[in-house]
């Protein structure tokens, strides 16, 4: 049997037809194994890299998250947390940030930052890896990434936006253990899905960034959500979207490495517009000065300094 891809166009952020998607994504993926039970908790992951605006798409646009609070509703889910950890400044005045504040009063969401880190066995035997403990607190954990170029991995995707559950600065230290070996920091990338094992995966990419991604890019209209629960196979349809090989994708170039998911196309079936042809872009720009992976230690030590200043003065000073 075929993987499932549901894809639809969407030109603008109307939060009833994204809840129509949300909804025909619950239903698609219910025929798979997908069962959302009154009194389950969930949590949502979007991309909240650092504080900006949504028209700046940086961070997953919060007419998603709310459509997605809508449908669980719908399914009688009352606990709804929303997690991620920013690489600049603290959880709650990032989602804030990004136009999530609101959610808070409508349906209940807690910002809920990440917390226990554990190690967990992987593959690659990376030293220091460990991922939030407080993941274990949910029935469900849906993936929601925006969809954006990147400057050191091409794209950040379905596979990449899980490697936010590593908690705060971590992730630097992770980009240093792996030398400058991109798929190496991929095949890390995998192990980190391969975990988490979301439930569900639905990509924004109504306003998706091109260019010096993930946080300097510009806004680009592809116009498109996408859902799954093969994050790979999702991964490998979006990348095709934008004529991006999928070999320097290298998140994806490591989950077929690793036969991780779906790679090949003809085994991957698209639900919703089934013409790939039809949806392919000829302008997405990828980043124009690609960075390398690993992070000198002058880099990391700045990174720090950032980090202490936005939560330690800049934050206490904005409230």
């Amino acid at each position: 049997m075929k993987t499932k891809i549901l894809l639809q166009k969407i030109a603008s952020y109307d939060l009833e037809s994204v809840e129509r998607f949300v909804q025909e994504s619950f239903a698609l993926f219910a025929s798979e194994n997908l069962s959302f039970q009154p009194g389950q908790k969930v949590l949502l992951k979007p991309n909240l890299l650092r504080a900006f605006k949504p028209d700046q798409c940086v961070t997953t646009h919060p007419v998603v998250l709310e459509a997605v609070c809508r449908v669980l509703k719908d399914h009688s889910i009352s606990h709804i947390d929303i997690s991620d950890s920013p690489a600049l400044g603290s959880l709650a005045p990032v989602a804030h940030k990004a136009g999530y504040g609101p959610l808070v009063k409508k349906y209940g969401v807690k910002f809920v930052p990440l917390s226990d880190p554990v190690d967990f066995a992987t593959e690659e035997n990376i030293l220091h890896l460990k991922i939030a403990g407080n993941l274990m607190d949910y029935d469900h954990i849906i993936n929601l990434p925006k969809f954006k170029s990147h400057c050191q991995m091409t794209l950040t995707l379905a596979i990449k936006n899980l490697f936010g559950l590593v908690i705060g600065k971590r992730k630097p230290v992770l980009h240093c253990l792996v030398g400058n070996d991109k798929i190496k920091f991929g095949r890390m990338l995998v192990d980190i899905a391969r975990h988490v094992n979301p439930s569900l995966t639905i990509v924004d990419g109504i306003q998706a960034m091109q260019g010096q991604g993930p946080a300097n890019g510009t806004p680009y209209p592809l116009g498109i959500l996408a859902s799954g629960q093969d994050m790979t196979a999702l991964d490998r349809v979006l990348a095709e979207i934008v004529r991006v090989p999928p070999e320097k994708v290298y998140a994806l170039e490591a989950a077929r490495q690793k036969g991780y998911g779906t790679y090949e196309l003809n085994a991957i079936e698209l639900q919703g517009e089934s013409d790939l042809e039809s949806l392919k872009v000829s302008d997405f720009q990828l980043a124009q000065l690609p960075i390398d992976i690993s992070f000198n230690p002058i880099r990391i030590v700045k990174s720090f300094l950032k980090q202490f200043y936005e939560i330690g003065i800049k934050e206490k000073l904005v409230r």
